[in-house]
């Protein structure tokens, strides 16, 4: 498709779009298209317009009559309706005109029932333009969001400003490069302020924040709300103006909080914080599972392995340059320590290989599960031995044929299932690369490549918590091709 024709396509879906608005009784104007929307007998004149990106983005719609509509949670700064949320933009349905406009009557509907099945979204930042001249990141952690009252804002690194504790003076001159800081709660917020004025008639008076700001001992508002029991806060810069009132822009901010860094781990989340999970084996394809499984919230975690990393690891493996020398367990754990995925406590590290029975009874009796990942098969074939005496599983994670295949197997599989059949890859199908050696390994060294080690860890980490919650995958586990599609089967 050459330009000529993206172009002609747009244009296309436009003129349809709009021959749509005509029969539907709109008027071209220089602004955009007016009409009438909504239930005829309660029907409310609009203007249509077209973003930029459209078709990619939907048409714009606002109120001719700004007030014609109730304020709500549901419109943009400007008074357009949001009409589309961000996760519904699957097929560009809204290029059909009588589909587009229907949404809209639905839209009117709801904001005149007061929307009761409204979600709590969190998004009072859009209703505040964002700073001209501050472009940094203020990071604030849980004590800032604890009581009203005052703090500071200081410099930090990248560009960003971290809340700190500490007593506001008098003069701005005495503050340094910090600003100070006020956390204020305006409770539950029903219509979302759009201006300093909506937020000082929510505040508490009691608090003189006005006061405080006309004085300059106040220059950044950490603002907290709710709704519908879904706490939020928004980061204000504020000043007096000389007209005297009040100005607020925006800032770019972010929590830096337990809950903020625990809210995208998934759904299970809660529930791994309880388990201890052992890992044989840090290499390149366990240290991959250790870190996902710590971004997932395993709560206690024992790393094993003797070998140290080299210069030649680190181009599969987990860990930088900053590790070589380490043990591989120990490398591992300071890389997710520093990352604060889990505390120095909860990791313990083995600098050993596992070659002894007992220990390996002692480790699966002492953790959730027990993942192998050591690509050596009288390691699996020992703690496979040992979980069946003890009458429970193990995993066992491993990538073949120069990393074109991976195996995922549950030992013993749960409840007598027949164990994952070995793959015929595409490997024997082409021409086996030259082996490679190297000074000091006694082994060739693997090919494999590093994107092949991630997507087995990912099936390792999706398969050990699946055994974690009870909820298995499969009994046995999974062994996948790299390399070759999948034949469709027609039904």
């Amino acid at each position: 498709m050459s330009l000529d024709s993206y172009t002609d396509a747009v244009a296309h879906v436009r003129q349809q779009f709009e021959e749509g608005l005509i029969r539907a009784g709109f008027k071209e104007t220089q602004q955009g298209w007016i009409g009438l929307a909504g239930a005829p007998t309660n029907s409310t004149q609009v203007l249509i317009s077209f973003p930029a990106r459209f078709p990619f983005k939907p048409p714009r719609v606002t109120p001719v009559l700004p007030d014609a509509v109730p304020w709500s949670w549901h419109r943009e700064l400007d008074g357009a309706l949001c009409l589309i949320a961000e996760d519904d933009h699957d097929g560009l349905w809204w290029t059909a005109a009588p589909v587009f406009l229907e949404h809209v009557a639905d839209w009117l509907s709801q904001a005149t029932t007061g929307w009761p099945d409204d979600r709590p979204d969190l998004d009072l930042d859009r209703y505040f333009r964002p700073s001209e001249k501050d472009t940094r990141t203020y990071l604030y952690e849980e004590p800032a969001l604890l009581g009203d009252g005052p703090f500071r804002f200081r410099p930090a690194k990248n560009n960003t400003m971290r809340a700190g504790k500490g007593a506001l003076p008098k003069k701005r001159a005495n503050l340094g490069n910090d600003r100070a800081a006020y956390v204020a709660d305006v409770g539950e917020v029903d219509i979302p302020p759009r201006t300093w004025a909506d937020i000082s008639a929510l505040v508490q008076p009691g608090n003189k924040l006005d006061a405080r700001i006309r004085r300059h001992e106040v220059s950044v508002v950490l603002l907290r709300y709710r709704r519908d029991e879904q706490d939020g806060a928004i980061l204000l810069e504020v000043w007096p103006t000389v007209s005297g009132e009040i100005a607020a822009r925006r800032l770019k901010s972010a929590a830096d909080t337990s809950a903020a860094r625990t809210a995208r781990a998934g759904v299970h989340r809660s529930e791994l914080s309880n388990k201890s999970v052992a890992i044989i084996g840090l290499g390149a394809l366990g240290s991959f599972i250790a870190d996902m499984l710590a971004r997932a919230g395993i709560g206690r975690l024992t790393f094993m392995d003797g070998d140290l990393v080299l210069p030649g690891n680190i181009v599969r493996h987990l860990v930088g340059p900053d590790a070589v020398g380490l043990s591989k367990g120990e490398a591992v754990k300071r890389y997710l320590v520093a990352r604060n995925e889990i505390t120095h406590e909860d990791i313990q590290v083995d600098d050993n290989d596992l070659t002894n029975p007992a220990k390996a009874a002692r480790l699966i009796s002492s953790h959730n599960l027990v993942v192998n990942a050591t690509a050596d098969f009288s390691t699996a074939a020992l703690l496979h031995t040992v979980a069946e005496s003890l009458d429970t599983h193990i995993l066992s994670a491993s990538l073949h044929d120069d990393g074109t295949a991976y195996r995922v197997d549950i030992l013993p599989p749960i409840d007598g299932a027949s164990s994952v059949p070995r793959l015929e890859t595409a490997f024997n199908e082409r021409t086996k690369a030259p082996m490679l050696f190297e000074a000091g390994c006694g082994s060739p060294i693997s090919p494999t490549p590093p994107h092949a080690v991630v997507e087995a860890a990912a099936a390792a980490v999706r398969h050990s918590i699946g055994l974690l919650t009870e909820r298995a995958v499969h009994p046995a586990g999974e062994a996948r091709d790299l390399i070759r599609v999948p034949e469709r089967k027609n039904n």
